[in-house]
């Protein structure tokens, strides 16, 4: 059939004059029309032009013909079945509508022509006439004889439709427009037509014969309404008015046209969009903004059922013929479709973004018209209905779904292995047969109208497809067959079995077996697909690789490699390309021509499950559990998502979006790939308990052949979520294994039996009594699947032929029972341990011993696993220890014990030896990296109790575990976060292993119980990832963190879930750039939970690679051409790396024949990339050939397995840090960093902070010194240890470790090693260990962390954080002071050398020659020799310093000046003993002796380098070289004023002599004279006074220079000296460390390679040992008391001044002085002076006198406040006073003193010290308050490191010791108060 586009009627140019044409920039582009003959759309209209949306949207009776399109554009008629363009009408139609009959349709135009055409030939009858008003309505009367038209000025026009004759004019029944216009026939022959206008709010009932008006009606209920709609019923007696307004009295009205009867109602809150009435007007059916649907009763008005499920306003309503169903569209962008009965919600339609503003059903019930309000027409297929009336109906027992090409059929099979076939179209069952035994895997249509099924029982079922009735049947091997599929042609049908093999049967004949198996002998075949010519079938392979197959021959055409397990494939409508879905979420799209890799398309959330192409090849969907992507093919660019999530509080819906649209739902949903439409089925699941096997995953229901182009995805988000558990009758599951097809699982049993169960089938497939005398303790599968090795309580290791149930091996050795064993997958090993502690390793095959470990425990072997290869072991033993083995060498590689805190359990290598996880006692899960040789994370607690077993999965990225708490846990292997936790609830779990390509996990329970999880069944609740990041973007901040919060409760490990690309939310949020949902989701975490995986681990796959072979010498040039065509293939099972091949199958070496449609290759290989074209003309640029080609060649391919080479770059995208540097957001970067700092982060999640550390270093300094300051150390344990090993290293130990648990054992060894030096008992000291959180921070090289931060920006400050000083200090001690001390030495003698050398250089006779110096005495030779050392010395040097220039690179070289002075002493001391030994330059006036004084300079300049090393001499150097240069600005100052002034002064000093004091000869002689004048103030104006001119002038500039430089710039830099040396102390050690991490990066660039190999080994973790100082008062600062106590102290101070401004007070002062003369006691306020000048009020002694109680005090009229900070004053004042009271008093302000200082933290051990000189120098009551004030005036000044005032009295007041506490009483109060009545206590 041609194409649509070739159909376009052209427009007439006059008509677009007329109406108006496009904007002339604006293209029209309509994409050819979406034809879904098998999907949920039967058609999507090609989207209008925007300028012009449709005015004609109507679908024909039979639902054949839809009509879109009208007034301002063409009217474009589309088939509905085939999708293509019938006709276009270039008319300016504003009307189309159908005969009932479906022979004609009638159009009518804006000029106001009325057409009736042929609707089977789509060809004009007749024109009808041409009226002179405007015409606005048409339809055809119900016997299709007449057809009627209405005016736009109320006149209504009849035609007969036979003979096109106009029939009447009905005129004067209306005053405007007629709205609605239907004909009907009555029960006597006439015919009536009822009119309905649009402004006058009237019906009218016309006799068609007569032209008379039987009735008008007024509804005048409605008067007041602007907006009116009719809709007239069938029979055409009833009309419905409703009103489209929002008015306050009834809004709908029902009018019996004939009756003339009327009855109204108010519905609907806000407006009545729509009202219909169903078959038999016994019902009204109308919809409104409130988004409900109301069904009503005709007669009574009453609502009879109320539908809800729209969000929004309901736009439209409609009823299908039969009243069965009811459809709706509304403002949330759906089609829904009702069950008119009960009102149920039955399906929800979605694939417009629009408001969808129209609705309506074809008469036959088959399709449904649909139009949004921006002109998008669909037209959906209720073949989803029937669909889901069948998933609903047999949704526990359905187990695979196909339909016919035509759609009108729909085959299902069962669980229990009966074939339904249904009728689409009638919707009722044709036939039900049993045709297997088991469940029924897999459906196949051909064009025959046959249909084969395949089953568990490995049979093949052909049956008719009317009947059902079996027509051959056809037998395969012991395995299910998965999957079927017939040729295009129908000769062949193909099935892959279970264990990979593809079978080839010829369909027609009588032989019952296969014609050919195909294969690949190293991995199983997931899927195939056949070539659209017949000739071609492609199967894909779990190892990646894709074979493709002569389906003649069965020879191979080409092989495509591949990294990752393929699950599905298809090809595209030509055969040329080929695309493939892999486990890891992307697609390859290969070109067969050239087998060359086109694209990758990647971010599919989990494994991809099928792949669609369109028809044209431009578009690609790949669909997953999680996601539904639509790729454009050319571009490799995604067009359009859908997420597929559970949202059962339907917090998640929202509208559809162009770009991206999430598919939220509670119960099953059909997804339409080639339409990208989406049906949700809205029948709430009856039974939450149901098992659906068929729905457990996204299925895809194919129609035709199953070539994968058409079809409908089921995605299910109901049923019931829970493992399935299988109960064995024994007492308890001791181990299982999953085999290597993710379908059989064995299991051992406490009564010694093996169990072999089908997990996929839930069924028992062999029980084995294996052995007799106990349990069967551990069990393993073998790779092929065929045989078990067990081992068990009768001391037996035994490998058994599980389907023969008979043992083919027997290994003997132990003698007692044997409790663990494994087998290596490669090696051909079996290793096995027993109760005695004896570990032996086999040969598998021959059974020969390898290796016997008689002594590897001393108690029972628990646990042993085996390296892939076999040549490496681990065991766990009951006796706490852990070691690995070489199998070779027969000796332990290293034991783990120190690493376990508690008991080993269990062991397990990952599939890539790398890694060995070990279970403990105490729940704890400890991974070992093998590799690096150190631990690399501790999971803890990872269960609560004991943590039984665990199991990786094959490409290491998930490790499984099982603990007593009956948890099983999914964690990422990398950073050790928990992914999922499921809660098995069979007791305490003993095993568990985890299926290859992780579906499934298996545990088995010490109950007897076995618990199988489906992981993507488990785990469809969780939110996706992209998913949950895209929705939370587009949330408001405030309603994603409430939504989020929600969601977190009950995912607990929702921030570590991961997609297949290892991305969880944060790290999509990074790659965005996004920081606030990363915030969100990490504020949400509390501190310090250590649960967030920073980083996730990349897969660990064995790929298999493609070597061709050609046997032909001669041929070795055609090899390359034919490289893509191959006709033998030869396998090599081998491991490692590229190994040779271990064994060539021998075939006959087949050829093709012209037939097959192979096609050659130049062998040439150019990859595609976006913008180059369209993908079709890329396909057809590479074509070399045609398919016809003949090809006739031997060639041979070999196969062979290999590790894939590990990708660092896939690490590094995988490292959330790494995105969020990548996305240049500072603020991303910021988040992260933080919760690093505050430990929310993983253990394993530092490696990734550590890799990170250069980028964050040079990119963002300042950020990565916050992070190192924010990070501490982190604390693992305390322990006690002799003094003497802290004692004398700043009271503190640090060294490395290759592990950072049992901290215990970590320092035992150095604890002994340190206390053997010292005889007799011991003190010990309490300690802290602590950790340097970052893993190799003391790595060296580049990347190293210290050499990334002396190569940075990063503040000074950086190196004193707690991580970096420690790194320093380490490295210092361990390599750094040994060779920077050795260098100091070197270069010190190196110094003395040169000074001697230029010593004797200034004494020499430079006028002799060499040989005459030589021979001039002892001297000159030592000299000699010297110069030569120096030669020698300078050369090393040099090489030193371009062996650190080439090591740290020149820019990070030359940012140090010490760098730069290096190279210029080199140079000068390289050309000096050259030129000594040359005697050149060395006389008068020569280069040489300037040289050697400027190199003497920088010689000992640069020893101030070597004492930036030393603390002693560092701080010293620093403050020198900071404060010089500081001072730069005031030393340019100084020169501009000595250059100007002795510029004037040697112009007025040109007539005078020079003299001692002023020579001004010369402007060196000047500068000279002004320096001495400057800096000693030498100067003499004699001979300017004598003999000069301008002695005045002289005079002025002298004193102005003096004043300048005296006064300003000397006083100056005595104040920028100050504040220099101020700021450099508070530096200074930050300064110091600095330079020491310098010199260490110098050190480490010098190393040889060798001695960098050896710290290479140096361990991950940095530990510290720090003496524990006990402190009082943990939960105040010094800061916080010390502010209280100034408020005390202003308090009473100002109380004080209140009190003495009383009336009566003044002048006048308390004192509480002894009674008589002499009374003694505090004497009150006494005005005090300081040394600068200032005076204030301190508290003075009491003096005697006979002023009674009060006294006269002088100079009382004003009193200052006291200074903030001052001691507590005492409020009196005078001579002297009565003593009663004082000592009270006393005690009083002593213990309010002391209750403040108790609260001190820090301080306290000098408060106390305060304390004891405050008892040491009171002599007497009166000095005792006065010390009191004194010593918390020194307290506050030490605290804010001041030195103390010095109190100065102007009067000593008189001494007495009447009524005071005794000098022992107040030290005993004292220390009552501080708590010390025990005696001094050290705190």
């Amino acid at each position: 059939m041609p194409s649509w586009n070739h159909n376009r009627v052209e427009p007439f140019s006059a008509a677009d004059n007329f109406f108006g044409s496009p904007e002339i920039n604006e293209s029209i582009t309509m994409r050819p029309p979406t034809k879904c003959a098998a999907g949920c759309l039967a058609m999507r209209v090609p989207d209008p032009p925007t300028y012009a949306p449709p005015t004609v949207c109507n679908i024909s009776k039979d639902g054949k013909i839809v009509a879109v399109g009208g007034r301002d554009v063409e009217l474009y008629l589309w088939d509905t079945s085939t999708g293509d363009l019938l006709s276009t009408l270039r008319g300016h139609e504003i009307c189309w509508t159908t005969s009932y009959d479906n022979t004609f349709f009638v159009t009518v135009q804006e000029d106001s022509k009325v057409y009736i055409w042929d609707q089977q030939q789509v060809v004009q009858r007749q024109l009808l006439g041409h009226p002179d008003e405007p015409l606005v309505c048409c339809s055809v009367s119900l016997d299709d004889e007449f057809v009627v038209v209405g005016g736009g000025k109320g006149t209504v026009y009849s035609w007969d439709s036979e003979s096109g004759v106009e029939y009447r004019q009905y005129e004067g029944g209306h005053t405007g427009p007629v709205q609605t216009v239907m004909c009907y026939a009555m029960e006597d022959g006439t015919h009536i037509i009822i009119s309905c206008g649009a402004s006058d709010h009237t019906i009218v009932v016309w006799d068609l014969e007569t032209a008379n008006m039987r009735a008008k009606i007024l509804v005048n209920e409605l008067e007041h309404s602007k907006n009116v709609r009719y809709h007239i019923s069938k029979d055409g007696t009833q009309v419905l008015v409703w009103c489209t307004d929002s008015v306050p009295f009834p809004n709908l009205v029902f009018v019996d046209a004939l009756n003339d009867a009327k009855n109204s109602v108010f519905c609907h809150d806000g407006l009545v969009r729509h009202a219909v009435f169903a078959k038999d007007s016994e019902r009204i059916i109308s919809c409104g903004s409130d988004g409900n649907i109301v069904i009503w009763d005709t007669i009574t008005l009453e609502p009879h059922v109320t539908l809800r499920g729209h969000i929004g306003a309901v736009l439209c309503c409609a009823i299908n013929e039969a009243c069965t169903h009811i459809v709706s569209s509304g403002e949330d962008c759906t089609v829904r479709l009702w069950s008119a009965e009960d009102g149920r919600q039955l399906q929800s339609m979605e694939a417009q973004d629009r408001p969808v503003k129209s609705c309506v059903f074809d008469r036959s019930f088959n399709k449904i018209l649909a139009c949004d309000t921006a002109g998008h027409v669909y037209v959906w297929s209720t073949l989803a209905e029937v669909i889901l009336n069948l998933l609903r109906r047999f949704a526990d027992s359905i187990s695979c779904v196909k339909m016919s090409a035509g759609q009108k059929l729909m085959a299902a099979g069962s669980n229990t292995g009966r074939v339904m076939m249904w009728d689409v179209e009638r919707r009722e069952l044709m036939w039900e047969h049993s045709i297997h035994v088991g469940r029924v895997e897999s459906l196949a249509f051909n064009n025959l109208m046959e249909i084969a099924s395949a089953g568990a029982d490995g049979r093949i079922s052909l049956m008719s497809a009317e009947t059902g009735k079996q027509t051959n049947y056809f037998l395969g091997q012991d395995e299910p067959i998965t999957c079927i599929a017939f040729s295009p042609d129908d000769e062949r049908i193909a099935g892959c079995s279970a264990d990979g093999k593809l079978l080839v049967y010829a369909a027609n004949s009588p032989n019952h077996k296969t014609k050919l198996v195909l294969r690949s002998n190293l991995a199983r075949v997931m899927d195939f697909v056949w070539s659209p010519n017949s000739k071609l079938i492609a199967g894909v392979c779990s190892d990646g690789c894709s074979l493709i197959w002569n389906a003649t021959t069965g020879s191979i055409f080409t092989v495509l490699e591949g990294e990752s397990a393929a699950t599905c494939c298809t090809f595209d409508y030509v055969g040329k390309l080929l695309a493939i879905g892999t486990v890891m979420g992307t697609t390859n799209i290969f070109n067969l021509e050239t087998t060359e890799l086109l694209t990758e398309l990647r971010t599919n959330a989990s494994p991809v499950r099928s792949i669609m192409f369109n028809q044209d090849t431009t578009r690609l969907t790949t669909i997953c559990s999680r996601q539904a992507i639509v790729w454009d093919v050319a571009n490799a660019v995604k067009v359009r998502c859908f997420d597929f999530v559970v949202d059962k509080t339907g917090e998640f819906r929202s509208k559809p979006h162009q770009y991206r649209s999430t598919v939220a739902h509670d119960s099953t949903v059909l997804f339409d790939p080639e339409s990208e439409t989406v049906v949700y089925d809205m029948c709430a699941v009856e039974d939450q308990q149901t098992k659906s096997y068929f729905l457990s995953d996204t299925r895809l229901i194919q129609a035709g052949l199953g070539g994968g182009h058409k079809g409908v995805a089921v995605w299910s988000a109901a049923g019931n979520t829970m493992p399935d558990k299988f109960h064995t009758t024994h007492d308890a599951i001791t181990a299982c294994h999953f085999s290597h097809d993710d379908r059989l699982v064995v299991m051992g049993t406490q009564d010694g039996q093996i169990i072999v169960y089908d997990v996929v089938h839930s069924e028992t497939i062999e029980v084995i009594s294996a052995h007799h005398n106990g349990p069967c303790r551990c069990v393993k599968l073998s790779k092929s699947n065929d045989e078990i090795l067990s081992s068990g309580a009768d001391a037996k290791v035994i490998v058994w032929d599980w389907r023969a149930r008979t043992p083919t091996r027997i290994y003997s050795g132990h003698f007692i029972s044997v409790g663990c064993c494994d087998l290596a997958e490669t090696g051909g090993r079996v290793v096995s341990g027993d109760n005695h502690g004896m570990i032996s390793i086999w040969e598998k095959e021959s059974g020969h011993v390898v290796q016997t470990l008689p002594l590897a425990h001393s108690k029972a072997v628990l646990s042993v696993t085996m390296v892939a290869d076999g040549s490496t072991i681990a065991s766990v033993g009951a006796d706490g220890k852990v070691a690995i083995w070489s199998v070779e060498l027969g000796m332990e590689l290293v034991a783990l014990t120190s690493a376990i805190e508690s008991s080993p359990l269990f062991c397990a290598f990952s599939p890539d030896g790398n890694k060995l996880a070990i279970t403990e006692t105490n729940g704890n899960v400890m991974i070992w990296n093998a590799l690096v040789g150190c631990q690399w994370y501790m999971i803890q607690p990872a269960h609560k109790g004991q943590a039984t077993a665990c199991s990786w999965s094959s490409d290491c990225r998930r490790l499984i575990t099982c603990g007593d708490d009956s948890v099983m846990a999914m964690w990422d292997t990398e950073s050790g976060a928990a992914m999922h936790k499921f809660d098995m609830k069979s007791g305490g779990l003993s095993c568990v292993s985890v299926s290859p390509l992780m579906q499934f996990v298996a545990t088995g329970s010490s109950s007897g119980t076995l618990s199988v999880i489906n992981v993507g069944l488990a785990t469809r609740d969780v939110p996706e990832p992209s998913f949950l990041y895209n929705w939370l973007a587009a949330q408001d901040p405030k309603t994603a963190l409430v939504q989020y919060v929600k969601l977190a409760s009950r995912f607990p490990t929702l921030p570590n879930v991961q997609d297949c690309q290892g991305w969880n939310v944060v790290s999509h949020a990074m790659s965005k750039g996004n920081a606030a949902v990363s915030a969100l989701v990490l504020n949400t975490m509390p501190d310090g939970c250590q649960s967030f995986g920073l980083i996730s681990s990349i897969p660990y796959t064995q790929m298999t690679r493609v070597r061709f072979h050609n046997p032909d010498d001669g041929e070795g040039d055609d090899h390359e051409e034919m490289r893509g065509v191959l006709s033998a293939l030869s396998y090599t099972a081998g491991a490692g790396t590229r190994s040779s091949p271990s064994k060539l199958l021998a075939g006959a070496i087949k050829s093709f024949r012209s037939d097959t449609g192979v096609a050659g290759s130049d062998g040439g290989s150019t990859r595609y990339h976006a913008g180059e074209g369209s993908l079709r003309d890329v396909v057809v640029q590479k074509s070399i050939k045609s398919f016809s080609t003949a090809v006739v060649k031997k060639v041979t391919v070999e196969m062979f397995t290999e590790q894939r080479e590990a990708n660092h770059m896939e690490l590094i995208m995988n490292n959330a840090l790494a995105l969020a540097l990548n996305s240049k957001s500072s603020e991303c970067v910021q988040v992260l960093l933080d919760a690093a700092a505050a430990e929310k982060v993983t253990q394993g999640s530092y490696h990734a902070i550590t890799d990170m550390m250069p980028s964050l270093a040079v990119r963002y300094p300042y950020m990565c010194y916050g992070f190192l300051a924010n990070m501490s150390l982190q604390k693992v344990g305390e322990l006690e240890v002799p003094v003497n090993v802290i004692r004398g290293i700043d009271q503190s130990v640090i060294r490395t470790a290759p592990y950072f648990t049992n901290v215990r054992e970590l320092w035992r060894s150095y604890s002994e090693a340190q206390s053997e030096t010292s005889a007799g008992p011991q003190p010990y000291a309490h300690v802290e260990a602590r950790m340097v959180r970052l893993p190799f921070a003391c790595a060296l090289g580049k990347e190293s962390l210290l050499q990334t931060i002396v190569a940075s920006n990063v503040p000074v400050q950086a190196y004193s954080t707690p991580s970096i000083r420690a790194v320093i200090r380490h490295k210092w001690r361990l390599y750094g002071e040994a060779r920077i001390v050795t260098r100091t030495v070197i270069y010190a003698i190196y110094a003395l050398v040169f000074t001697i050398f230029a010593v004797i250089f200034a004494r020499e006779n430079h006028s002799l020659s060499l040989n005459e110096y030589w021979a001039s005495g002892g001297t000159a030779k030592c000299q000699l020799v010297m110069s030569a050392y120096l030669l020698l010395q300078t050369a090393f040097f040099a090489y030193m310093e371009v062996s650190q220039l080439i090591g740290t690179g020149l820019l990070l070289y030359f940012r140090s000046f010490w760098n730069a002075l290096d190279l210029w002493s080199i140079a000068l001391n390289l050309v000096i003993p050259i030129m000594h030994f040359a005697r050149a330059g060395a006389g008068a006036g020569g280069v040489l002796s300037p040289l050697i004084a400027v190199s003497c300079l920088t010689i000992y300049m640069k020893i101030f380098f070597y004492g930036l090393a030393f603390e002693w001499t560092a701080k010293l150097v620093y403050m020198v070289t900071e404060i010089m240069w500081a001072c730069k600005t005031w030393i340019i100052m100084l020169c501009l004023a000595m250059v100007s002034f002795g510029t004037s002064l040697m112009v007025l000093y040109q007539y005078v002599d020079p003299t001692d004091g002023a020579n001004y000869s010369t402007f060196a002689m000047t500068l000279l004279t002004v320096w001495e004048l400057t800096i000693a103030s030498q100067f003499n104006l004699l001979s300017q006074l004598e003999t000069g001119s301008w002695a005045i002038v002289a005079i002025i500039i002298f004193s102005v220079f003096m004043a300048f430089t005296q006064l300003v710039l000397l006083n100056m830099l005595i104040a920028l000296m100050y504040d220099i040396y101020r700021r450099v102390t508070e530096c200074e050690e930050d300064v110091f460390l600095r330079g020491r991490a310098q010199l260490l990066v110098e050190v480490e660039t010098l190393m040889t390679r060798k001695q960098m190999m050896e710290y290479s080994l140096m361990p991950p973790y940095v530990h510290l040992l720090k003496a524990v100082h006990r402190e009082i008062n943990r939960g105040a600062t010094t800061d916080i008391r010390l502010g209280r106590l100034e408020m005390v102290i202003r308090d009473q101070g100002e109380a004080f001044a209140k009190m003495l401004m009383m009336p009566g007070m003044a002048g006048m002062g308390m004192g509480y002085g002894g009674m008589g003369p002499g009374g003694g006691g505090p004497g009150g306020m006494v005005l005090v002076t300081n040394p600068d000048g200032s005076q204030m009020w301190v508290p003075a002694g009491m003096q005697g006198g006979g002023g009674g109680l009060w006294g006269a005090a002088s100079n009382a009229g004003s009193m200052p406040m006291p200074a903030p900070g001052m001691g507590a004053m005492v409020a009196t004042s005078g001579d002297g006073g009565h003593g009663h009271g004082g000592g009270v008093d006393q005690v009083n302000i002593i213990q309010m003193h002391a209750q403040q200082l108790k609260e001190s933290e820090s301080q306290l051990p000098a408060i106390l010290r305060q304390i004891d000189r405050l008892q040491r120098t009171v002599n007497n009551q009166e000095m005792r308050m006065e010390g009191v004030v004194t010593v918390l005036r020194d307290i506050e000044n030490l605290l804010r490191n001041q030195q103390p005032v010095i109190i100065t009295q102007e009067a000593q007041p008189k001494r007495g010791t009447a009524g005071l506490l005794s000098e022992a009483e107040l030290e005993k109060e004292v220390k009552r108060l501080l708590g010390k009545d025990n005696g001094s206590t050290r705190l």
